[in-house]
């Protein structure tokens, strides 16, 4: 049984690295670090996108789902960020909230609204971002 195993486990290995992000139609290849799936709502630099976590999918208004990342930056400085950034890309902050463990912040750009959730651990920083499109 150790004998089939043995050569299982690195043709797996093989087969998910070379496969990689061709499982995930969204992600760009242009930066394996921080893909950009919402154009116009950017993951700050400093986090990892969380691909087998997030699910996106193309909707009539834009694309719409959720999206996981963590990386070592301050809480802080993620809510600056996406304080700055998001108004730049045309969407309209509607409100914030400071939990005891969370940041919630929440912001629209027609027909889509968006709640991002900042959960700041002891080395990194989480964030998950949802995007939903209003029904007619």
């Amino acid at each position: 049984m150790y004998a089939k195993l043995k050569y299982f486990l690195p043709i797996m290995l093989a087969t998910v690295l070379v496969g990689g992000c061709s499982w995930f139609p969204f992600f760009s290849s242009d930066s394996p670090q921080t893909p950009q799936v919402f154009t116009d709502l950017p993951v700050p630099p400093e986090l990892k996108v969380n691909e087998s976590d997030s699910q996106v999918y193309e909707g009539t208004g834009g694309r719409v789902g959720r999206l996981k990342a963590s990386g070592r930056i301050s809480s802080v400085a993620v809510i600056q960020y996406y304080r700055e950034t998001l108004p730049q890309n045309g969407w309209t902050r509607e409100g914030e909230f400071d939990g005891e463990d969370r940041y919630m912040m929440v912001f629209t750009k027609k027909p889509r609204s968006a709640a991002i959730s900042i959960t700041a651990g002891w080395v990194y920083t989480d964030v998950e971002i949802n995007v939903s499109a209003k029904q007619n």
